[in-house]
């Protein structure tokens, strides 16, 4: 979606993950489902490399659910994309309920 939000529309079991670059900074990310953190990603920035983070959960949602992946605050910010480093959210329905 254009948000960046995913909104629930078949009740199911799903399968989350999320990929994103490092750079400049520390990072922190975390998985929401509605507005509770259900897992988090840090990374200890080391200067001078590009680094990594990723994270994966599965979660079962009701209709309506939202997820998404957001920095919890403004102190870990080293999130880093250009046009040929990417950052990815995406999700998948594992079985509807």
């Amino acid at each position: 979606p254009s948000t960046g939000i995913f909104t629930c529309q078949v009740p199911g079991l799903y399968f989350f993950s999320f990929h994103m670059h490092v750079n400049g900074a520390n990072a922190l990310v975390a998985l929401y489902k509605n507005t509770d953190p259900v897992l988090f990603s840090y990374d200890e920035y080391n200067k001078g490399f590009l680094d990594q983070m990723s994270g994966s959960a599965v979660l079962m949602l009701d209709s309506h659910d939202t997820v998404y992946i957001q920095a919890p605050d403004d102190q870990s910010n080293g999130i880093y994309a250009d046009d040929n480093v990417h950052c990815s959210f995406s999700g998948f329905l594992i079985a509807s309920t």
